[in-house]
């Protein structure tokens, strides 16, 4: 309990659990709505989406992380994969047709699921001497309370409507991600 009062006190994780509250939500509420995301497509092109965004997450889960831990850099990949998320989120957003949406959903996969992996390093390194399963479990739960109340209010205001607000929520968090100190 010590160590979780102590990770609740450090700025940067403050930071760190506003960044994955929106963007873990953002991805747990369109990897669980992506049906009503894809309304306009087919049941099977709809998996292909969802299963596109989930390839384009693993690739970017096995590519950028390396980089950050080779450079010894973090903030830089953080900021990078939430403004490169971006164009993802949007083209989910406005694309109704396979091509547009496969493209889209591979780019936004790759880029907020390589975002996690050096996200809970940097909240490791923060945190420190707290143990690294301790920050990594508050960031998940921070996470998965979001996509909770993202998933609902995706369901109470409408796909679209929930979608630009994910826009700018991401548009928020590119400049909350600037906060970070390295």
């Amino acid at each position: 309990l010590k160590g979780i009062t102590e990770i609740f006190k450090i700025r940067d994780m403050q930071w760190l659990f506003l960044l994955f509250f929106i963007g873990l939500g953002i991805f747990n509420a369109v990897s669980t709505c992506i049906d009503q995301i894809c309304s306009n497509l087919t049941m099977e092109q709809t998996g292909m989406v969802g299963g596109i965004m989930l390839i384009g997450g693993i690739l970017g889960a096995l590519v950028l992380p390396p980089f950050s831990d080779k450079l010894g850099k973090r903030k830089p990949f953080i900021v990078a994969c939430i403004i490169f998320m971006l164009p993802g989120l949007i083209g989910l957003t406005v694309f109704k047709e396979l091509v547009p949406m496969l493209i889209s959903a591979f780019v936004f996969g790759f880029f907020i699921m390589s975002a996690g992996p050096i996200g809970f390093q940097y909240g490791a390194e923060k945190s420190y001497p707290a143990p690294e399963s301790t920050s990594q479990g508050l960031i998940l739960m921070v996470g998965q309370i979001s996509g909770i109340l993202f998933v609902f209010g995706l369901n109470q205001l409408g796909v679209l409507t929930a979608m630009i607000v994910f826009v700018l929520l991401t548009v928020f968090n590119i400049f909350l991600s600037t906060r970070l100190k390295e």
